[in-house]
């Protein structure tokens, strides 16, 4: 037995209660983008304990491999992984699952033990005190659900977001030390399995690599192995995420970048953060300094024509901040609520803008991205660094931190929304109506009334890039007509008829299909390779290139086709008697005999394809209609999905020519 682990082996009770299966519901929340969950969980918490508050928190990701020499002891988890199989024999997949970690230890980890490395400085570290449940050590290690402040604000504190550590780790499995400013040091393994046998006795799911007989962390410098020893002045916490080994490294450190700029640019830029990846592909520094180099690098276009966060485009918000207040299209609201304290909306007003905001709150993590009802041209910053305000703000933040509602803010008795949550939402929304008002310029002089719009509920689509800058068709004044009850909207000089004009920015795509008829091949024709793409899904507007070259000249002027049609498309949900459907508002420039329509619904993680299954125009199957026909006019097409839910859709459409 070699002394390097100073005695450290794995330990899992005996399993007395409810048998636990390898489920875990909270990683769901993580599993669509690993890497940049891990990015925003980890940096948040990160945040929340900074040390020195004039210095920035430091965050470093590292790739490595660890030598099984300096982990004896380690590899009994085999072991247990074998008992997950023993005892759930009888459920196939359960014993699939646990037959891949195996399979990964005995091709892989045995020879080197690869690793993601999560290190902070300037942090508080984490703290621990045998039976004192009020820890953060205990409340990342040694507790489950449970979250523990430990700054003067709070964005994640180790609570349910630790699932985003243990989503990478093939093996389930963690090693933590962390140092705190008063030289306490703690280390412990940690690996969340499912109940199981071991030596003929029933374990419980979770299990403990220390030298205490899982009763608690080393406590002792000398007692820790010496490559998880931070040094004498390196206050923070190390987390080792095990038995990961990208395939596609850069692929993997450019997805941690991306992620780093879009949700934490308003911190890096503030001077409370800097991050550094270090891979053996190259390394990455993002400071206050480098920061507008690296956001013009990876995000080149000045447009966020996002459907959806993960793809969201950082550059245009960015841009708000840092040139707040200069004039130029670029400007700040302030206001002041009862409830979410002192707000502002940082402001950027350029042509083809999308008139989205994003929402942050003090630890300067963007939250969630949402599109207004508006057609100003412009996108926003909302921030509310009250501290009264983000303490509330908090508490209406779902667990992985990518929302603020009312519904994530219930009494535990009466599962009652709370008033001051409700309050909060409405002042929320009440702040970005002044500050839309306030875009759309002071003294409207003619209210219109739209019949139906207190009963639908907008959902914007991906906006395609326009030259031209988009007119402003009505301002909103979220105010009830007293003799028809209608909510109503302003507009200078508008006539009914304007509400059935085509807005200048299009926002959809719509494609002609005519099937060309081929000729041979001149010798000037241009190879052109086909296949699939990562983002093509049942049709679209491009296809990425393929491996096969393949080549032929296309009459079109014989045989059909489709081809797009770039209009503006809108796309509303209405529920009627209990069932949602999904209006489509097309403002066709042509007569379209044979048209196809597709729809993508965006998810906060993912793009769907759900299936339509009702359309009052055209044929619907899986996620299109087909056999449209529409003229030259304002076209409204009423779909319904599968799910029954209300959906942010994307839509392309297609005609026959």
């Amino acid at each position: 037995m070699s002394s390097s682990d100073n005695l450290c082996r794995w330990y899992f009770d005996d399993q007395t209660g409810e048998d636990q299966g390898p489920g875990d519901a909270l990683g769901q929340n993580f599993k669509g983008e690993p890497y940049a969950a891990l990015v925003r969980e980890s940096i948040q918490n990160s945040l929340d304990v900074p040390i020195d508050n004039n210095r920035p928190v430091k965050v470093v990701y590292s790739f490595g491999n660890i030598s099984p020499d300096n982990l004896d002891g380690f590899f009994d988890l085999t072991d247990h992984i074998k008992g997950c199989m023993d005892f759930w024999e009888a459920k196939k997949d359960i014993v699939e699952k646990y037959n891949r970690k195996l399979n990964h230890f005995n091709a892989d980890l045995f020879k080197s033990m690869p690793y993601l490395k999560v290190s902070d400085y300037n942090t508080l570290g984490m703290d621990y005190e045998f039976e004192n449940n009020n820890c953060p050590f205990y409340a990342f290690v040694r507790a489950s659900k449970i979250s523990v402040k430990g700054g003067s604000y709070q964005g994640g504190t180790y609570g349910f977001g630790k699932a985003a550590y243990f989503q990478l780790s093939p093996i389930n499995t963690l090693l933590i030390s962390t140092r705190t400013p008063d030289g306490k040091v703690f280390f412990e393994g940690k690996s969340v399995l499912c109940t199981h046998l071991y030596k003929g006795k029933k374990k419980t799911s979770v299990g403990f690599f220390d030298n205490k007989e899982g009763r608690g962390p080393i406590e002792n410098q000398s007692e820790i192995p010496n490559i998880f020893r931070r040094g004498d002045d390196e206050s923070g916490t190390d987390f080792y995420i095990l038995g990961i080994g990208p395939k596609n490294m850069d692929e993997a450190v450019k997805k941690m970048t991306h992620e780093v700029l879009r949700s934490f640019h308003p911190a890096v830029e503030a001077g409370m953060l800097e991050v550094e990846i270090h891979a053996p592909t190259g390394n990455v520094c993002i400071t206050k300094d480098t920061i507008e180099a690296y956001m013009i690098q990876e995000f080149p276009d000045e447009q966020d024509t996002s459907g959806q966060f993960r793809t969201l485009n950082p550059r245009p918000y960015y841009d708000a901040l840092i040139h707040k207040g200069e004039g130029k299209g670029y400007d700040v609201i302030e206001g002041e609520k009862e409830h979410l304290g002192k707000v502002k909306m940082y402001i950027k007003k350029a042509p083809g803008a999308i008139d989205k905001i994003v929402y942050m709150r003090r630890p300067r993590m963007i939250v969630y991205a949402q599109k207004s009802q508006s057609s100003l041209g412009f996108y926003g910053v909302f921030v509310c660094d009250d501290e009264k305000g983000d303490d509330l703000l908090s508490k209406l933040e779902n667990s992985s931190h990518s929302k603020w509602s009312r519904d994530f803010y219930r009494d535990d008795i009466t599962s009652e929304c709370v008033q001051e949550g409700v309050d909060a939402i409405n002042e929320l929304k009440e702040f970005c109506v002044e500050c839309i008002n306030k875009i759309a310029g002071d003294n409207p002089n003619k209210e219109l009334p739209i019949a139906g719009l207190d009963d639908l509920l907008y959902i914007p689509d991906s906006l395609i890039e326009e030259d031209n800058k988009p007119t402003v068709l009505g301002r909103p004044v979220d105010s009830v007509n007293e003799e028809n009850g209608l909510l109503t909207t302003s507009a200078e000089d508008m006539e009914i008829d304007d509400l059935n004009q085509k807005n200048p920015t299009p926002i959809g795509t719509i494609m002609v299909e005519n099937p060309g008829k081929a000729t041979t091949a001149s010798t000037e024709s241009t190879p052109i390779a086909t296949g699939h793409g990562k983002g093509h899904r049942n049709g679209g507007d491009e296809l990425a290139p393929g491996v096969d070259v393949d080549v032929a000249d296309v009459d079109i002027s014989k045989g059909k086709h489709f081809v797009p049609m770039n209009v503006p498309i809108r796309v509303f949900a209405q529920k009627v008697d209990g069932v949602v459907y999904h209006i489509v508002v097309i403002h066709s420039d042509r007569v379209v005999e044979n048209g196809k329509m597709e729809l993508t619904v965006c998810g906060e993680q993912y793009d769907m394809q759900i299936s339509v299954v009702e359309s009052d125009n055209g044929k619907p199957k899986n996620n299109t209609v087909t056999n449209m026909a529409f003229g030259n006019d304002v076209v409204k097409v009423k779909i319904r999905f599968a799910d029954n839910m209300p959906h942010t859709v994307q839509t392309k459409l297609y005609y026959e020519k």
